[in-house]
């Protein structure tokens, strides 16, 4: 359970159950941080289970998820990081980001890859990560790929 700034977050495991739960909140995300194009991409993720995915719940009241993509000993990926619009700006994507970063640290992780969006850069850019490469259009049109590394 992480707590702070009066907010109280309990992170689950993701489970097959929540498959619509996790398609209705890309939707409430969609076209703001998420291109449409990426819809099948998501879905791909939550069905291979290729790597943990947690939910956040408040007061029991599912908020927002984000994964983990391992890719060696040393190095991983944040993938599908999302907060309900009702509760975003509220710090429930700082407190994705203690769990994961914490969660990471305990597993030895040394590098962490980010590929967001134009529109969530400098969310990251205030954990340490840095800018790696820009795609535009590389989400789908007008939503700008970019390719981020954070250092632990």
């Amino acid at each position: 359970m992480q707590t702070g700034k009066g907010l109280s977050i309990e992170f689950r495991d993701y489970t097959g159950c929540y498959f619509e739960k996790c398609l209705e909140l890309f939707e409430l995300n969609c076209p703001a941080y998420f291109a449409e194009e990426e819809r099948e991409d998501f879905k791909h993720f939550l069905r291979s289970q290729s790597g943990p995915y947690f939910l956040g719940f408040s007061n029991n009241t599912f908020v927002c998820c984000f994964g983990m993509s391992r890719h060696s000993e040393v190095d991983c990926s944040l993938n599908w990081i999302m907060v309900h619009p009702d509760y975003q700006h509220g710090g429930y994507g700082a407190a994705m980001m203690s769990y994961f970063l914490d969660y990471v640290a305990n597993l030895g992780m040394q590098k962490v890859f980010i590929a967001t969006s134009q529109y969530a850069k400098s969310f990251f850019e205030k954990y340490g990560a840095e800018q790696l490469d820009f795609i535009e259009d590389g989400w789908g049109k007008g939503m700008h790929r970019i390719n981020m590394e954070l250092n632990l």
